[in-house]
């Protein structure tokens, strides 16, 4: 990673952080986005909840790294989301939220970002993270787990795309299982959280390892219970 421009969204607080951190010091020049961020020469102020900020943020961190090498769209949100009990206005409002943020900011993002990866002239990556809530399901928080997978599914037929058009530019998807974040906050899982620091590295690796698919902790299980058992697999999650 030593000399690659990044840009790490969702990267002011938690698993973002503490990849710009990693990235850091392995040499990589960075640039991050959060909606808390101080405007400075490595974050940029945005809300990927509204309409044309990713682009924004893409734009931004272009013009401060002169060009991007890799691109990690990281930025998520999480909310209990009953539909069961009617078009609750509140519910409906963190809905939409999660759906801008989680996937429309990521198609946003890809299509700002392309350009500039694919003009590097060498090996580039763009990084979509998910969740192994992706696969499977949990009750409470139907809109987020579709968010995941609806970006698994948009990942795979990008990296299509690339191999078509721009095979020096790698797609990714590293799959999170529970980490601890303030995201995750008084939640549990069948398994335990582990520290940003860890699913930071892992990140890394994957990257640079040029991997399709990045499986983190318990998230490794997952996806090979769900190649042999699936309904086990999802059962494990349902109530997580």
């Amino acid at each position: 990673m030593n000399g690659q421009r990044v840009l790490v969204t969702g990267g002011t607080s938690g698993v973002g952080r503490a990849l710009a951190e990693v990235l850091v010091g392995r040499g990589a020049k960075v640039v991050v986005c959060g909606r808390s961020a101080v405007e400075s020469a490595r974050a940029v102020r945005a809300d990927l909840g509204v309409p044309g900020e990713a682009a924004r943020t893409v734009a931004a961190a272009v013009e401060r790294l002169g060009g991007l090498d890799v691109v990690v769209a990281n930025a998520g949100v999480q909310y209990r989301t009953p539909l069961t009990l009617g078009p609750v206005a509140e519910t409906l409002a963190l809905a939409r939220e999660e759906i801008e943020v989680n996937l429309a900011s990521v198609v946003e993002l890809a299509a700002a970002a392309w350009p500039h990866l694919a003009a590097t002239g060498r090996a580039a990556s763009f990084v979509a993270v998910t969740s192994g809530l992706g696969y499977a399901p949990k009750q409470s928080a139907p809109v987020y787990c579709a968010t995941k997978a609806a970006v698994h599914v948009m990942v795979e037929s990008l990296r299509h795309q690339s191999r078509t058009v721009a095979p020096q530019v790698g797609v990714q998807e590293v799959v999170l299982p529970l980490v601890d974040t303030a995201m995750t906050a008084g939640r549990e899982g069948p398994a335990r959280k582990i520290a940003p620091e860890r699913a930071a590295l892992a990140i890394v690796r994957g990257v640079e390892r040029g991997r399709d698919t990045v499986p983190v902790g318990a998230s490794r299980m997952l996806l090979a219970l769900l190649r042999v058992a699936p309904p086990v697999a999802k059962r494990i999650l349902r109530d997580g």
